[in-house]
């Protein structure tokens, strides 16, 4: 899945390492560098790469997650410790400018191209750093989109309890007559 890894203490991180590459193939890094208050571009250039001996701190971590809006970084390491993708809370606060069926729309659209990289990737019979990386960057967007999908279903449930549980009262009581 990954190009073979020196012996470093990443190569027990391979989703990092995939994400740190990834995030420098995607990104400007100087305008991320600027930014994010770096010295330098070269500086992030650097520890963007397993093999430097300097490396990205937690602090420099969050500010380049924030001034990219990329968050592939913090996925990568929520994945090589077993964790789900991130979901940004600032997308719950856009939620409302899809509607429920069109949210559905998009995650079963997202979820189509994510089976034709599947098919991809079986015919063949190798997994390429670009189907990788835009597997995990659909499956991540529709993993958000489901999450921002519960959300609303429940906001909407939490909105109008009464009525809710008044529909299903009607719907599942027997009605006299029609038995």
């Amino acid at each position: 899945m990954y190009t073979q890894l020196s012996k470093t203490q990443f190569a027990s991180q391979p989703h990092v390492v995939g994400a740190m590459r990834q995030f420098a193939n995607d990104e400007l890094l100087k305008d991320v560098a600027e930014t994010a208050g770096m010295k330098s571009c070269q500086m992030l250039r650097n520890k963007l790469l397993p093999e430097q001996p300097h490396q990205l701190t937690v602090h420099e971590l969050v500010a380049i997650t924030r001034a990219s809006k990329n968050r592939c970084l913090i996925d990568g390491v929520l994945l090589d410790l077993n964790c789900m993708p991130s979901v940004c809370t600032e997308d719950f606060a856009d939620a409302d400018k899809m509607t429920l069926t069109d949210r559905a729309l998009e995650i079963n659209a997202n979820t189509a191209q994510l089976g034709a990289l599947a098919l991809d990737a079986k015919t063949q019979r190798r997994v390429t750093a670009r189907m990788r990386n835009e597997t995990i960057k659909r499956a991540s967007y529709v993993m958000t989109e489901l999450a921002i999908f519960m959300h609303d279903v429940e906001q909407k449930f939490q909105a109008i309890p009464v009525l809710s549980v008044a529909v299903d009262a009607v719907q599942t009581m027997p009605t006299p007559g029609f038995m």
